[in-house]
């Protein structure tokens, strides 16, 4: 806003950068990156950001509260009703504590448990689904569909009475798959790693060692994020691959065909 510029009522900002060189008539509320005052405020000043700049031709007949992560630049000159209030505000960090180890063993430790109850209620199927995930492109491409589209389905299906029913077993279906997902992918990791067995309790401690190396993988700030939704895609498909195979009628079996027998020609006695 230009030295020409009026506003007859209040100003609200969420942008980078604002610099008034005019006239506001009312309070202004800003949430900016900058912020630079260098004409009239009628009323109070409330902003949040990085920096503030009161220069020595502004004037501000209310309070003025600024939050940010430098010190506010004021000018001597600067006619100002009451002293600007500063806030130091520091950005908050993520830092691995004591308490998210804790949380973090105690989440891997309920996925483990989860997984030993799932290899145990259903070796087979599990067995099925760890060998549909080795196929990892076709099981991250079909997860993509099922992790998106299952959901916004059944929520269609549930705005209907006749669907709710359907609808809410298939968004528990859903979320039990989720979990089951990192299960999954920790059994093939686990393969990986140690080789494969035809054992449960084998099968069963590679799961347990590939889940608390991804575990410990999502961790990584940032990238963790990332990893997680790849692992969630990936098992996903996986199991969904594997019921779309165990509810396939199987192929009919055609028999060999064989010749019809040859009837022995007559002969002709020998004179």
């Amino acid at each position: 806003m230009d030295t020409r510029g009026s506003v007859g009522r209040s100003v609200t900002s969420f942008s980078q950068t604002l610099s008034i060189d005019g006239k506001v008539a009312r309070d202004l509320f800003v949430r900016n990156q900058a912020m630079r005052i260098a004409g009239t405020i009628g009323g109070n000043v409330n902003g949040k950001g990085e920096t503030l700049t009161i220069e020595e031709t502004a004037q501000v007949n209310g309070a003025v509260l600024f939050e940010g992560e430098k010190e506010p630049i004021v000018s001597k000159s600067a006619k100002l009703a009451s002293p600007v209030e500063y806030t130091h505000h520091v950005k908050k960090r993520e830092e691995f504590s004591k308490h998210s180890a804790l949380w973090a063993g105690l989440l891997a430790a309920a996925f483990v448990l989860f997984g030993l109850v799932l290899f145990r209620v259903m070796p087979q199927f599990s067995l099925d689904a760890a060998r549909a995930a080795d196929s990892y492109g076709a099981a991250i491409g079909l997860g993509v569909l099922v992790m998106f589209a299952v959901p916004i389905a059944a929520l269609i299906a549930c705005v209907t009475f006749v669907g709710l029913f359907v609808g809410l077993s298939t968004l528990v279906l859903w979320l039990i798959a989720l979990y089951a997902a990192q299960i999954v992918v920790g059994a093939v990791i686990g393969q990986w790693i140690l080789g494969r067995t035809n054992d449960i309790w084998g099968r069963i401690g590679r799961m347990a060692l590939g889940v608390l190396l991804i575990r410990a993988v999502t961790l990584v700030p940032h990238l963790g994020l990332w990893i997680k939704l790849a692992v969630l895609l990936w098992g996903m498909g996986a199991i969904s691959l594997a019921l779309y195979r165990r509810f396939q009628p199987p192929a009919a079996v055609q028999p060999a065909y064989v010749p019809p027998p040859v009837a022995p020609t007559a002969t002709a006695p020998a004179i």
